[in-house]
């Protein structure tokens, strides 16, 4: 009879940890997102390009940056109408990821995919993309799982040569909601 209760015991032990252990997978990314999210949008405002120096062992924006890394981020929100993405790279390494609300990485562009000298993106949702293209033609569209996510852009800095370079990349970085049908 006992060894019966400790097996029931056990069963919903282990069923439990179960539970417990995929929802805490499943919020803890989605938790971490909203909180980056709301913290950029309330200091910056969203559909806004945010950049900084190189990083240091102070700089704490992004989570563990690289020392030899120029960042952009931009909290976008597409649920107004489309948002374009540009940059004009720097010949060195650089890519532009998108991540969405829940930390997950739905597109990413970088040097080997560029064939031209500006990267042009426009995100939104699936009705927008008829319209996205013909207004802006020579722009990638891009649609995005949620109305929200996030824009990382990253600029490979080298040594002190190609800083000009790579800080001219950074700046040159554009997150600019556009109206729908404007």
């Amino acid at each position: 009879m006992k060894s019966r209760v400790w097996l029931r015991w056990f069963v919903v032990t282990i069923g439990l940890a179960a539970v417990i252990h995929v929802a805490v997978v499943w919020l803890v990314p989605v938790v971490i997102m909203r909180v980056f999210m709301s913290r950029v949008a309330a200091q910056y405002g969203v559909n806004r390009v945010i950049t900084q120096p190189l990083p240091t062992d102070l700089s704490r924006t992004v989570v563990k940056p690289s020392p030899d890394l120029l960042y952009g981020v931009c909290v976008f929100d597409v649920s107004a109408g489309p948002v374009r993405l540009s940059i004009m790279p720097p010949t060195t390494y650089w890519s532009l990821s998108l991540f969405d609300t829940n930390t997950d990485n739905f597109f990413t562009f970088n040097a080997n995919d560029l064939k031209v000298s500006t990267a042009d993106l426009m995100l939104g949702s699936a009705g927008d993309s008829g319209d996205a293209a013909a207004r802006f033609p020579s722009a990638r569209f891009v649609v995005t799982p949620h109305n929200k996510g996030v824009m990382l852009a990253r600029l490979l800095v080298l040594d002190k040569t190609n800083m000009d370079e790579a800080l001219a990349a950074q700046k040159s970085i554009q997150c600019n909601a556009i109206k729908r049908g404007s």
